[in-house]
């Protein structure tokens, strides 16, 4: 399909974002709580459901929208590897979102057994083609171990 700078679509985000496309590339990001939107080329305009006119992304921004806010603008490499070649990159995501989304990639569910797990906040690079070796790793750091059962991945608080 043609890009045609007269004609944008919309995409309504779990009812909770609207995202104007104004010819580009980008990907969003829709999970429980947040919806997340990269823009790797042209612009986008971001709109927090009910909100009004929204924010204008360019190539190399990401924002999101929590709670029915749109949230800060950070910058990020548009040729950098992403998801599409199996890599996350964030300056802030919780555990809770990264179990979210690695559950997406694994043949296990990732279950978080103590809620207060999933407010961890955790930055970084990230491999996602080893669910539970990525874990194992942030684990060391950030205090929970992995319990690697035959239908499920379980974080535990460490003790």
């Amino acid at each position: 399909m043609a890009h045609d700078s007269d004609r944008p679509f919309e995409i309504e985000a779990g009812g909770r974002a609207a995202i104007t496309v104004l010819g580009t590339a980008f990907d969003i990001d829709l999970t429980r709580d947040v919806v997340e939107l990269s823009v790797y080329r042209g612009r986008v305009r971001f709109t927090a459901a009910g909100a009004g006119t929204g924010r204008e992304l360019t190539a190399g921004q990401r924002a999101a929208v929590h709670n029915g806010q749109l949230q800060t603008l950070a910058d990020f490499n548009p040729a950098a590897e992403d998801w599409r070649q199996g890599w996350l990159e964030t300056d802030g995501i919780t555990l809770g979102r990264l179990a979210e989304r690695l559950s997406r990639r694994s043949p296990q569910p990732i279950v978080l057994t103590d809620s207060r797990l999933a407010t961890r906040q955790i930055s970084g690079r990230f491999r996602l083609d080893d669910p539970a070796r990525l874990l194992t790793t942030l684990g060391r750091v950030h205090g929970f171990t992995v319990d690697q059962q035959a239908d499920r991945l379980l974080l535990v608080p460490a003790a």
